[in-house]
């Protein structure tokens, strides 16, 4: 990025285009897709720096650093000057081993660049945004951050990038960061982004003109929202009036067809018929929503393939057309096949770990059932047995049938179904492994027709998974006691353990894909009990004291 001014005007010709002009005080999104152009960018904000003197923040990973700093020597660079920049590892900057902590990150940066405030010398900083993956409420937290550092920018007369991996970066994240930037850069890409929610003053008139030109005759300039977009690597469109106006590269490479073949097509007629409701329902009601949410469906290519779906959509402005609609759209088949991969891992795995208490509480009713037999084979027996030979082989027929359950493949089907009924199920299966480990199971609250539409068995999945970390949790035994009751149109399911709690700094990691504290875990994570959960519309809570024990606390809607 060649700086052509004193006053710390940029020309980001590399990073951007040509004849494009900011200011200090300016706040840029960069989304790359690209490994070396990023280089190549983080090379030219450097070497600008250079020309015009200034400090220089640059926050990232320590090995993309180091490819820095050899193509910065190749360019001729004393080591003075490298020396000059101020470098923090972004694992460090960002705190990644813990969940995003916005003020603490925000503290982070100012006490970095503050020392340099008083001497009067213009800051430029970039720094690759990175975070603890599987953490809830990121997209909040993030924005907390970005928001603060935005006024913080305008604040000191600064000039930034927040750089993020574009295949990382979830749509939604995308569209909320360009609300807070008064710039979106992509690799080859800059404009001025629609979606930024604080007026700045521009350079100058002229430059001003300029930007609402290039806002409002998007096919007429040099600069404009088409090339950005059909560089993201997700599929993006645009309707008016439920028609399509425009797709990129991927939207038309997604649906396995030419543009003309798209263009003027009504955007519903692309949904599967499952997901048709769901969709006009979300663009129906997108000027009564201060904050659009992700929805998950079924599109239909023209090859009549099914695909599995995450969209976004926002109001938009695109030409002249006022009341137009942009949508993201990202194929997550991927995402979902190893959601039901891990589903079934974690069936699996529960099925070989209850597997010797399985046989040993079957093993109980065969031996009573052949002695029996043997004593009625040699005459000496006086007493009718049917009875309890029945009561016997009936409970190795409960113990079968739900063991069975786990490696049922998961079915899509939501059907009405019994709360109590699934847990006494539950309770039954999982006794045997209780009493091996001295722990007793108690239903102690128990409200009738608690009926909720469920998969039944990815539902079951979940309780088993939370009542066996509860049995495994009390080593010197004690007991468990769930309870289930309606509390107004919701059900409450609460399953309570002594174990020995789980200590507070790890309590953050059980959104983490099969993460568990004991050494041998179940193998199926409490992402997936969240993923679950969250797919029939309920919520999982827990409460933990270190050495008092645990309660978990599922809420799902009543039918």
């Amino acid at each position: 990025m060649a700086i052509v001014t004193s006053t710390n005007s940029i020309h980001p010709e590399a990073a951007l285009t040509s004849n494009t002009k900011i200011n200090n005080g300016s706040h840029i999104l960069y989304v790359s897709s690209d490994p070396e152009k990023y280089i190549e960018n983080a090379v030219v904000f450097i070497s600008a720096g250079f020309k015009l003197n200034q400090i220089i923040l640059f926050v990232d990973d320590p090995e993309i650093y180091s490819i820095i700093l050899k193509r910065l020597t190749q360019l001729g660079y004393t080591e003075e000057q490298l020396g000059s920049i101020i470098f923090a590892n972004h694992d460090e900057f960002y705190h990644t081993n813990d969940i995003f902590d916005s003020d603490r990150v925000f503290q982070t940066f100012e006490n970095l660049i503050g020392p340099f405030l008083h001497k009067n010398v213009p800051i430029r900083h970039w720094g690759k945004v990175k975070w603890l993956k599987g953490q809830p409420d990121l997209l909040k937290k993030i924005k907390v951050y970005e928001i603060a550092t935005d006024e913080y920018i305008s604040k000191v007369n600064s000039f930034g990038v927040c750089a993020y991996d574009g295949m990382e970066m979830t749509a939604s994240l995308h569209m909320e960061m360009m609300k807070y930037h008064q710039y979106i850069m992509s690799d080859t890409n800059f404009v001025t982004s629609s979606f930024y929610e604080k007026e700045k003053q521009a350079p100058s008139i002229r430059m001003e003109a300029k930007y609402e030109e290039k806002i409002i005759n998007l096919q007429n300039q040099e600069f404009h929202y088409k090339h950005l977009l059909d560089v993201m690597p997700d599929a993006v469109f645009i309707s008016y009036n439920e028609s399509i106006v425009y797709g990129n590269r991927a939207f038309f490479k997604l649906l396995e067809c030419e543009p003309k073949s798209l263009i003027g097509k009504k955007t519903l007629e692309l949904a599967h018929s499952s997901f048709y409701k769901k969709m006009k329902a979300s663009m129906n009601g997108l000027k009564d929503e201060d904050q659009p949410s992700p929805i998950e469906g079924k599109l239909v290519s023209f090859s009549g393939k099914s695909i599995d779906i995450e969209a976004l959509s926002f109001p938009f402005v695109f030409q002249e057309l006022s009341d137009t609609i942009i949508t993201i759209v990202r194929d997550i088949k991927e995402r979902k096949d190893n959601e039901k991969l891990e589903i079934r891992n974690g069936k699996l795995s529960i099925a070989g770990q209850l597997a010797a208490s399985i046989a040993h509480e079957v093993r109980n009713p065969l031996t009573t059932i052949k002695g029996f037999l043997k004593l009625s084979q040699e005459g000496s027996l006086d007493l009718d047995v049917y009875s309890i030979i029945d009561e016997e082989i009936a409970r190795i027929e409960t113990i079968a049938s739900e063991l069975l359950v786990l490696g049922k493949p998961l079915s899509t089907t939501l059907k009405e179904a019994d709360v109590g009924k699934i847990l006494r199920n539950i309770c039954t299966l999982m006794q045997s492994q209780a009493n091996m480990e001295n722990v007793s199971i108690q239903l102690t609250e128990m409200e009738k027709n608690l009926f909720i539409l469920c998969n039944e068995d990815q539902i079951k999945q979940v309780f088993i998974n939370i009542i066996k970390n509860a049995i495994e949790a009390m080593e010197a035994g004690g007991k468990i006691r769930i309870k289930a009751f309606r509390e107004f149109d919701e059900v409450i399911i609460e399953i309570v353990d002594d174990g020995k709690g789980i200590p507070d700094h790890i309590k953050n990691k059980l959104g983490e894909p099969f993460y568990s504290t004991k050494e041998k875990g179940t193998g199926l994570g409490m992402m997936v009990c969240y993923n679950i959960i969250e797919q029939h519309e309920g919520q999982i809570e827990f409460n933990s004291t270190e050495g008092q024990g645990t309660t978990f606390t599922i809420k799902l809607p009543l039918v």
